[in-house]
């Protein structure tokens, strides 16, 4: 296998000089100075806003006896802000990472939670940054295996968290065409979808 996804240090030999917080809520905003070597061998700085909410995790629950997968609908608030005509947004289940918790803690956890089933055989996809020019969120995402019999209740969130979450069961043949035809508008979504079409397209096709 080529070297070129190995980890290695290149020559730009970056790192934060300052960091001053503007904003600490739900996330943390900041805007940091990056001193680093341009392609050009100058040494510069430049100005950057940094949102950090910690790490999470996504994960695709998948029956392969019935070719089915769970998945949630939910509202979010940057596509009501975006005008997006439908605001709700159909994806996989996902959650932060609270402090302490593994990944694979965090996933078997938010699965219980907003789906409402204790899924099993969890298998490790890939780690990924969704929008790494600002944000610090490295998602961990998993598939992951269930039955009719792994439900233990309705699902749907937390209400302290004021999640509303509709659980919605849909054919894996529905969700590969969706990807197709690109329907779907959620990237940890396709993703997931995508790699599970590549690994196993038995159950699509």
């Amino acid at each position: 296998m080529s070297d070129r996804f190995l980890p290695k240090r290149d020559h730009v030999d970056a790192k934060l000089t300052h960091c001053e917080v503007k904003y600490r809520g739900f996330v943390k905003l900041s805007e940091c100075q990056l001193e680093y070597t341009h392609s050009d061998g100058e040494r510069r700085v430049m100005t950057r806003e940094i949102h950090d909410h910690g790490h999470a995790i996504c994960v695709l629950p998948v029956d392969r006896d019935r070719h089915v997968a769970l998945l949630v609908r939910q509202l979010r608030a940057g596509l009501v802000a975006n005008k997006e005509p439908d605001p709700m947004l159909l994806e996989v289940a996902a959650g932060l990472i609270d402090e302490g918790e593994s990944a694979e803690g965090a996933a078997l956890r938010e699965a219980e939670e907003e789906l409402g089933f204790r899924i099993n055989e969890l298998q490790f996809v890939s780690s990924f940054y969704a929008s790494p020019g600002i944000l610090t969120e490295k998602v961990h995402g998993f598939l992951a295996s269930y039955t009719l019999d792994d439900r233990v209740h309705e699902g749907g969130g937390l209400d302290h968290e004021d999640e509303d979450i509709i659980v919605e069961e849909i054919a894996l043949d529905e969700l590969g065409e969706a990807v197709l035809e690109g329907r779907l508008r959620d990237s940890k979504t396709i993703l997931l979808i995508q790699y599970l079409m590549l690994a196993e397209p038995e159950l699509f096709f």
